[in-house]
């Protein structure tokens, strides 16, 4: 593997999770190669003498036993092909950009200061290892809650499949009773020509939505109970017509050969089929995350430097540390406030970054020992071998048909049909589990230093002897305590579907006391380094650092005043005000505080 990291193109290099899921691509196209292949060889050796054989004219429609729709499958076919090698030679490797996966919440940039919306949830979980699972929203929000109750903790991507695997489900199933209800009705009213036509309307909407699955971007708005219901009655409305006016159309007498309700049922009973087992597929994917507070390391400093230089110094030491020189996700950058006014004052500051996502290296606790455990792996390759068999099936099915068709001009044209149908809902399979082979667990550093101090003033200048003048800081730290926390993070996310914020999700925090440690002693050096020894300090400064810190010794705390309990008029009940003698209402005395 390598980590290229660069502002053009590719920058990242991750070992593909897609090793299984390229293999049964590339089956596919070798078999759909060799079908294109049978099928030319049978349109140019079976079938009767070439002077018998008719003759195919472009400008006009195919005549019976013509080679053209056979050679046109063929062609399909080796397409088909063409693309699965070139989807598999392109899921060699896993190219992610710079931003990618997603960071755990909004970052702060490089050159501002302030704390991301998500940091003190952040900050939360390392403090106390408590997690928020959050909530489901949107559609088919009950028939998720169903699938689990870990299922909010799963990244966002993986509800959003869940939603698209639920919206073909329902589209299936009801046009899978749409269907049996028109060829019921076409049945009693004895009309063939409706019941060879009732199963367009299905075949089309249903295929049109699978296309567009596997052409377009795998997780995108999912279709809601209400463009359902619209499409089923959109399709219930074209079978009516169709059925009606099938009597009427040109070549009635041959829409029985083309097998239109055969096909829209494998095509629907198979999107069912497919269909539920990602939904099974994606439930062994959802984890509870394992997430232990990350105890602090604690130091309190005092050193006389400004404490915005120990924080550009701490910079410098994160600068140090990216991972294969790749910046960290900064969440909180907030240096020290120190007040214009005031010889003496308080001061806060946070730091929280993580380290730039990756593939952990073989040996370490979070590598996984294959590209998924194997409760995940099964449904998955059994996904994508019914995409192979059902590819495998549409095949044989188109060559025969190529086959009788060449023989026997008159013979239906049912195996076409059903073939295609295949072809398509074997190639649906493989996008349904496209989105599962992609996940990827990666591993992090999560990096949060908390201050908290006291800091005086003092002149900028001060006399050490006669007539000579030593120039000294402005403001000097007396007390800050440092609570620094690292922790190991394991993170998931699915690198086909889009990366945005709730896309990678933690699974599990593991506590490194020893970089936390390591950075208590690297504050501390950077503190030491920074002040002055006692004795080089100019007896001037040393005398204002004395009395300031006197005065604050010596000034009491001013305790707040009690609170009074609020006044009411004991003749009529109205709130009147601390103090007052009558009642602003009906103007009775009030009794003295």
């Amino acid at each position: 593997m390598a980590y290229r990291w660069s502002l053009e193109g590719p920058a990242f290099e991750f070992p593909t999770p897609f090793g299984t899921e390229n293999r049964f691509l590339t089956l596919r196209a070798y078999a759909l190669v060799g079908f294109a292949l049978l099928v030319l060889l049978i349109v140019g050796f079976v079938g009767g003498n070439d002077a018998e054989r008719a003759v195919v004219v472009l400008e006009t429609l195919p005549e019976p036993a013509s080679v053209l729709p056979h050679v046109l499958c063929a062609l399909l076919l080796a397409a088909l092909g063409a693309f699965d090698l070139m989807q598999a030679a392109g899921q060699r490797v896993l190219l992610l950009i710079p931003g990618q996966p997603a960071s755990l919440s909004f970052e702060v940039a490089r050159e501002a200061t302030g704390a991301a919306p998500g940091a003190p949830a952040l900050q939360g979980l390392l403090d106390s290892g408590a997690v928020s699972l959050g909530e489901l929203s949107g559609p088919y929000e009950a028939w998720l809650r169903a699938l689990g109750a870990d299922l909010p903790a799963a990244p966002k991507t993986l509800h959003a499949y869940l939603r698209q695997r639920l919206a073909h489900g329902v589209l299936a199933g009801g046009l899978l009773l749409l269907l049996a209800l028109s060829v019921v009705v076409a049945i009693a009213t004895q009309r063939p020509a409706a019941l060879a036509l009732v199963g367009l309307p299905p075949l089309l909407l249903c295929g049109a939505v699978l296309v567009r699955q596997m052409l377009m971007p795998a997780e995108r708005s999912t279709q809601g109970p209400l463009a359902l219901a619209l499409a089923l009655t959109g399709a219930l409305v074209a079978s009516a017509m169709l059925a009606w006016f099938a009597p009427g159309l040109p070549r009635a007498d041959a829409y029985p050969r083309l097998g239109l309700p055969i096909a829209a049922a494998v095509l629907l009973v198979s999107v069912l089929l497919f269909d539920l087992l990602g939904v099974l597929a994606a439930r062994t994917q959802i984890q509870a995350p394992w997430l232990a507070a990350t105890p602090a390391e604690e130091v309190t400093l005092g050193f006389d430097a400004d404490p915005e230089q120990l924080l550009r110094d701490i910079d410098l030491e994160l600068h140090r540390q990216w991972t294969e020189g790749i910046p960290n996700r900064r969440y909180a950058w907030q240096p020290p406030q120190l007040t214009r006014s005031g010889e003496v004052g308080e001061f806060t500051a946070t730091v929280l970054e993580e380290s730039q996502p990756l593939v952990p290296q073989a040996g370490n606790k979070f590598a996984p020992a294959a590209e998924q455990g194997p409760g995940q792996r099964r449904p998955l390759v059994l996904l994508d071998v019914l995409g192979l068999a059902w590819t495998l099936a549409g095949g044989l099915l188109l060559v025969w048909a190529a086959y009788t068709h060449m023989r026997d001009s008159t013979t239906f044209w049912v195996t076409s049909t059903v073939g295609l149908v295949c072809l398509l809902v074997g190639g649906y399979a493989l996008r349904v589990a496209h989105v599962l082979w992609s996940r990827v667990e990666v591993g992090s550093t999560l990096t949060w230093l908390d201050f908290k101090g006291n800091y005086f003033r003092q002149p900028a200048a001060a006399t050490d002897s006669p007539g000579r003048t030593r120039s000294t800081t402005h403001v000097r730290v007396d007390d800050m305590r440092l609570r620094a926390r690292v922790a190991t993070a394991r993170s998931v996310f699915y690198a086909a579907a889009p990366h945005h914020i709730g896309s990678r999700v933690l699974l599990e925090l593991t506590a490194q006391r020893s970089a936390a440690s390591a950075w208590v002693g690297l504050v501390s050096d950077f503190a030491r380094k920074a002040a002055p020894a006692e004795g080089a300090l100019p007896t001037a400064v040393l005398a204002a650092r004395a009395k300031v810190r006197q005065a604050a010794v010596a000034e009491p705390e001013v305790p707040a005043p009690a609170r009074r309990p609020p006044r009411f008029c004991s003749a009529c009940g109205t709130p009147v005000l601390q103090g007052a003698r009558f009642c602003q209402q009906c103007g009775n005395t009030l009794a003295a505080d």
